[in-house]
């Protein structure tokens, strides 16, 4: 009899040390699980005004790009060919400054500002196309209103209103 209660303290000191392991496991899962909670709520904390702050730069940009506003800012002075590269040179300069944004901007939106500015600077291209090089940069200003004018809306109206979907939810 002695060897069978020898036996049974056994299993019971084994399924009370089994109990207490599987109850610890369990609290550091726990723990674990909320640790990295902590870190997600954190890191979101963080991340939210570097989101808010590339989507406000991108509404900028979007803003200074817009035919209207590069015309109003930068003087007609030279002849078209020169007007028309400083135009385009605006464009790509402010678009690299604003570069690193894209790692807050969904792809989709991201693809839709890129586009904004290609079509901008495409719209600059066919204005100077229809005119003479060497005429006079003001032409180049007056063709640009007219073809602006010509559009429904621009391109960064477009794109604006996809930053404004995406940061609204």
């Amino acid at each position: 009899m002695d060897s069978t209660y020898l036996l049974l303290f056994i299993i019971i000191i084994l399924v009370v040390i089994g109990g207490f392991f599987l109850i610890i496991h369990r609290f550091l899962q726990s723990e674990k699980e909320k640790q990295n909670f902590e870190l997600r709520l954190k890191y979101s904390e963080n991340l939210l005004p570097s989101k808010l702050q590339a989507y406000e730069r991108m509404a900028l940009f979007l803003e200074r790009i817009r035919p209207s506003f590069l015309i109003r800012n930068i003087s007609a002075s030279g002849n078209v060919e020169n007007y028309e590269y400083l135009l385009i040179e605006t464009i790509q300069k402010e678009f690299e400054h604003n570069l690193a944004q894209q790692i807050y901007i969904f792809p989709k939106t991201w693809e839709i500002i890129l586009s904004a500015k290609n079509a901008t600077q495409l719209l600059i291209k066919e204005a100077a196309r229809s005119l003479d090089k060497q005429s006079p940069a003001d032409n180049l200003q007056q063709e640009i209103i007219k073809s602006s004018l010509n559009e429904q809306s621009s391109p960064s109206t477009t794109a604006l209103l996809y930053l404004q979907k995406d940061i609204q939810g």
